[in-house]
């Protein structure tokens, strides 16, 4: 897949997801975000996704709720320590950056 938008890192952020049987993710429900684009979210979790798993994200930075949008997981992969991380991709509605 070929990246075209920019990612940026935020530091004062972080990512709830709620799968479709309407169950939020149990780590804590605050995952933390590696990088963000416009079309999609990279973010750390230890809690199992299915790629292509819908979901459904809220977005928060400071504290309030800054984007909601349904999205797809496209990818996983795991650093040396064994921690998760999962790609998600925007399915209707793109952030503005």
């Amino acid at each position: 897949m070929q990246r075209s938008d920019q990612r940026h890192e935020l530091n004062n952020a972080y990512l709830t997801i709620h799968r479709n049987s309407g169950i939020k993710t149990t780590d804590e429900n605050h995952l933390v975000i590696q990088n963000l684009s416009r079309g999609g979210i990279r973010f750390c979790c230890n809690e199992h996704f299915d790629i292509d798993e819908r979901v459904q994200l809220e977005l928060y930075i400071d504290g309030q709720l800054s984007h909601q949008a349904k999205g797809r997981i496209c990818y996983h992969d795991e650093d040396n320590q064994n921690n998760s991380y999962y790609g998600v991709s925007f399915l209707d509605k793109y952030l503005h950056l």
